[in-house]
């Protein structure tokens, strides 16, 4: 069980003829993707692990995953012999000692995003993929521990700090924000491995799978805004985005 909140806590660390201002991605959690033939599916930014009693997935959140045939996930967790080699994997020092602050911290309260979306589909019997195999993330991960990490970056209380500024930059949907904050929390050879890479070999997997069914996309917040983050990549492809607002509408205590 701790092996797969670990799983979910990775990926949290880790010029378009419909937009004329790649600012337009600044803010927002949810977003249309519609394309030339008028078909639609969403882009949905997650916040990997969270404290049940702080955030709840928004009722539209739940209704536009429900209106699409395909939930794309970051990896596939639910298929077991992918699973149970990632779980055999050593990870780096600097996920693992995350994870253990956020498990002293929070304990039991701590609730996958990811495993919510899960069971919604299933219960809609959505199909569900992966953008990225089990040995495309191992192999980043292996690169990742090459990297040094300043040991000052491993200390609870600066990890909890940043992790309640994250939570914060997610409520608020500041997802341009977040993208910096990462470039700034850590080595750039970080992020360029963890977010910028992966948006590049997500992108053709993609346009393959909305081209097909609608799709819900979901993925840690951090791949959404900025220079390179997904948004700008599939508007630079000719797909219009549009944020959803989901500011205004109820929580889905049910997931939760």
């Amino acid at each position: 069980m701790k092996k797969l909140l670990l799983l979910t806590l990775i990926f949290f660390t880790l010029n378009s003829c419909f937009l004329e201002d790649k600012s337009d991605f600044e803010a927002g959690n949810l977003w249309k993707m519609t394309l030339k033939n008028g078909k639609e599916s969403y882009i949905f930014g997650t916040v990997h692990l969270y404290p049940k009693n702080e955030l709840e997935i928004p009722e539209l959140v739940v209704a536009k995953l429900k209106e699409c045939e395909m939930l794309a996930l970051e990896r596939d967790i639910t298929d077991k012999s992918e699973q149970q080699k990632f779980m055999d994997f050593e990870m780096p020092a600097y996920f693992t000692e995350n994870y253990k602050a956020l498990i002293n911290e929070y304990g039991n309260e701590l609730v996958s995003m990811e495993s919510q979306l899960i069971r919604i589909a299933n219960e809609n019997r959505i199909k569900i993929s992966g953008l990225e195999s089990t040995d495309e993330i191992l192999d980043i991960m292996t690169d990742l521990a090459k990297i040094e990490i300043p040991k000052t970056d491993f200390q609870k209380d600066k990890i909890i700090q940043v992790y309640e500024q994250t939570l914060g930059m997610y409520k608020s949907e500041q997802i341009r924000s977040f993208k910096d904050s990462l470039q700034s929390q850590m080595p750039r050879a970080v992020t360029e491995l963890t977010v910028d890479k992966r948006n590049k070999n997500w992108l053709g997997d993609i346009i393959n799978l909305v081209e097909k069914q609608p799709t819900f996309i979901a993925v840690g917040m951090g791949h959404l805004g900025g220079d390179g983050g997904l948004l700008s990549l599939l508007a630079e492809k000719g797909y219009k985005l549009n944020a959803v607002d989901i500011k205004n509408t109820s929580p889905n205590k049910v997931y939760n």
